[in-house]
């Protein structure tokens, strides 16, 4: 029998249950015991001291006990154990492995979900920025934090610590100009959203009865909110009468579209006023013929790009309400037929998801013949028209909120604007797009010139324009009612022994 060189020989009292020892060379407490016909052997976070050696003896003794009364549950017991061995464990024990908060890190727990969880999402637009939120943003701060150290506190602190990090080579926007800033709270939701789904899935696999961190969060979004419109009212105060910067999204004046528009090719005049109609470069780039109707231009499809670059086709859009109808106007048919017939490509258009289509296909194209591409026309064709026009720089995005302003003024209601907007409800309308734009009255009639009659429904145009309503429907000016002969209707005698004549009828 091989002399165990490699073990200090106990001195002290020993455990009722299992043993306590030494390895030589360490100054480290091993345990060893029996359990379901196995032995184990296996090291403590504990050095070899009489009160440690004491407080290990009991603990053995406990998980004597336990074993014995059949309780133990060993995952729970010697959680600091290989996660292979626990599981081996607690299988013959029937139980499953359900590791403690304190014992689970947040980054660890994030990968696995990631791997599992994002793949299945159906908007490509959705995993990637789930990936890009957690990736960058979540993970750094809180990939080494047990969940049990994640708490309302601790979120505050790390949303208060946001800042935006900009890299871009727009003209006009300096590389890195605005880094150091706070986060807008729409971009913190962003990255707020994935992570609470982390935590949620965490808790429902492992059982966990912890206190949600997220649930103070529509607060804390209030006071980002607040801080944020006082930042905006002190730098209004120190700037004096000068003029702030223009909005990247300021809403455009009639006068000031139809100026940018004699500096865009006509080509692209499609392009244009589609994006008037509230249409983004994604729907954009997605549009099909098949989706052109008589009335009416339906959303249906997408193209969205990853973050390598590889290009999906969505046939469902990111949201239930995104799927719309845009009005079809006599304007805005002429320039589709025209873009239409321009789409002759014989190539086929290849995506990321295993669909292949025509060329022709789709709507819109370059001027060269290739498919429409979004980025590509905002470099060349808007921000050129921009900068020749002599306007401040804007995003395209700006002409969603020139819509919005446009036709509440020409009186399309807000029902129907959440519609053509594709949005849930109203509430977007009001605090995103409700930034009024000085001078839009003057121009009522030139907006509705410039979008059309048709652009209306019948019944705003009737409410909002009655004259025009009437010629448009043929009618004359309404004369001012007249009471009816109510002695032909009812015969002389009754209406007489009513009392009604014409001229009661009219007082």
């Amino acid at each position: 029998m091989k002399r165990k060189k490699d073990i200090v020989q106990e001195t002290m009292v020993r455990p009722s249950f299992g043993s306590i020892y030494r390895v030589k060379g360490s100054k480290y407490l091993y345990l060893n015991f029996y359990y379901f016909g196995q032995r184990l052997r296996f090291p403590t976070d504990r050095e070899d001291t009489d009160r440690n050696r004491d407080e290990l003896t009991e603990f053995m003794n406990t998980v004597g006990e336990k074993i014995r009364k059949r309780t133990l549950n060993f995952a729970k017991t010697f959680y600091w154990l290989d996660e292979k061995t626990k599981a081996y464990f607690s299988e013959l024990e029937g139980r499953e492995v359900h590791p403690e908060p304190e014992h689970v890190l947040f980054g660890e727990y994030a990968l696995q979900w990631m791997a599992r969880k994002i793949p299945t999402f159906a908007s490509v637009s959705k995993q990637r920025d789930y990936r890009e939120a957690l990736n960058s943003r979540v993970l750094p701060y809180f990939g080494a934090m047990p969940f049990a150290s994640i708490t309302a506190t601790v979120i505050e602190t790390f949303i208060d610590n946001l800042k935006r990090s900009v890299r871009t080579n727009v003209p006009g926007r300096a590389k890195g100009a605005r880094n150091g800033k706070p986060l807008s709270v729409k971009r913190i939701k962003s990255i707020i959203a994935p992570m609470s789904k982390v935590w949620t899935a965490a808790c429902n696999d492992h059982n966990w009865n912890l206190r949600d961190p997220f649930s103070g969060m529509t607060e804390k979004y209030k006071e980002l909110m607040d801080r944020s419109l006082q930042e905006k009212e002190r730098l209004a105060v120190l700037l004096g009468d000068e003029e702030e910067e223009t909005s990247r999204r300021e809403v455009f004046l009639c006068a000031e579209w139809k100026r940018l528009l004699l500096f865009v090719d006509p080509h692209y005049h499609l392009v244009m006023n589609l994006l008037l109609m509230g249409l983004i470069g994604s729907e954009l780039e997605g549009l099909q013929k098949q989706h052109v109707g008589e009335n009416s231009v339906q959303i249906r499809c997408a193209v969205v790009r990853d973050k390598n670059g590889k290009v999906y086709l969505k046939f469902k859009p990111k949201n239930w309400y995104r799927k719309r109808e845009i009005p079809m106007t006599r304007n805005l048919r002429w320039l589709i037929d025209g873009a239409m017939e321009a789409s002759r490509s014989t190539e086929s258009v290849e995506f990321a998801n295993g669909i292949t289509l025509p060329a022709n296909q789709f709507v819109l194209t370059m001027k060269d013949g290739n498919p429409f591409n979004y980025a590509c026309f905002v470099k060349t064709v808007w921000n050129r028209a921009m900068k020749n026009a002599g306007f401040d720089w804007r995003i395209p995005y700006a002409s969603r909120h020139t819509l919005v302003q446009w036709s509440l003024l020409i009186g399309v209601t807000k029902t129907r604007l959440v519609d053509l907007m594709g949005h849930s409800n109203k509430g977007m309308i009001d605090r995103v797009y409700g930034r009024y734009r000085q001078g839009l009255v003057d121009e009522r009639e030139a907006i509705l010139e410039y979008l059309g009659e048709d652009f209306l429904a019948l019944e705003e145009l009737k409410i909002t324009f009655p004259e025009r309503y009437h010629r448009k429907m043929g009618m004359q000016a309404l004369e001012k009612p007249r009471a009816l002969n109510l002695t032909t209707t009812f015969g002389q005698s009754f209406g007489q022994s009513q009392g009604l004549y014409a001229d009661n009828y009219l007082r």
